[in-house]
């Protein structure tokens, strides 16, 4: 095994372990998803958990992969800044750069299929939350103090409103 190849193979097993965890993490998202469509919050809550977890794992592999990325670029010789993997590909053995070439696009793809569940959780909780908004507001609506269920400090408001409120409407 040469020096280069050495180099580089504690950058591939982190990347790998990274790999992994960003895999869990889609998971992860994937079952979020279904969980907010299904109004699961205990599961939901349990997911989040195990994603902060996840997280955690995460951000400690980062600081080894920055370590490693360190010392690959000693033993290359080259100046002290953080270069990209697709940076880094054409100074990594020959043998080795088709196997970083479908790491780097794996990376890709899947970072960019958890950006887009994370972003599509998040309107479906952002819509979940405008609902609950709407169903509180006409609960306590201010402006119509008659089709109040409650008064604005949480008490019950009057038994018998003067008109019907807005579920007693006929349609």
């Amino acid at each position: 095994m040469s020096v280069t190849q050495a180099g580089f193979e504690p950058l591939l097993t982190l990347l790998d372990m990274q790999m992994n965890v960003n895999r869990q993490l889609l998971m992860l998202a994937e079952e979020q998803r279904q969980s907010i469509i299904n109004n699961q919050v205990e599961k939901l809550d349990a997911l989040v958990k195990q994603q902060s977890a996840l997280l955690r794992q995460l951000t400690g592999l980062e600081k080894k992969r920055l370590e490693a990325a360190a010392n690959l670029h000693a033993c290359l010789g080259l100046p002290d800044r953080l270069f990209t993997l697709s940076e880094l590909i054409p100074y990594a053995p020959p043998q080795q750069q088709p196997g970083l070439h479908s790491l780097l696009n794996e990376f890709a793809s899947l970072l960019t299929k958890l950006k887009d569940t994370n972003d599509a959780n998040k309107l479906l909780l952002q819509t979940n939350i405008d609902l609950n908004d709407l169903l509180l507001n006409l609960l306590s609506d201010d402006e119509a103090p008659l089709n109040n269920l409650y008064r604005v400090d949480g008490r019950k408001a009057a038994e018998n409103p003067a008109t019907p409120n807005l579920f007693d409407h006929q349609v």
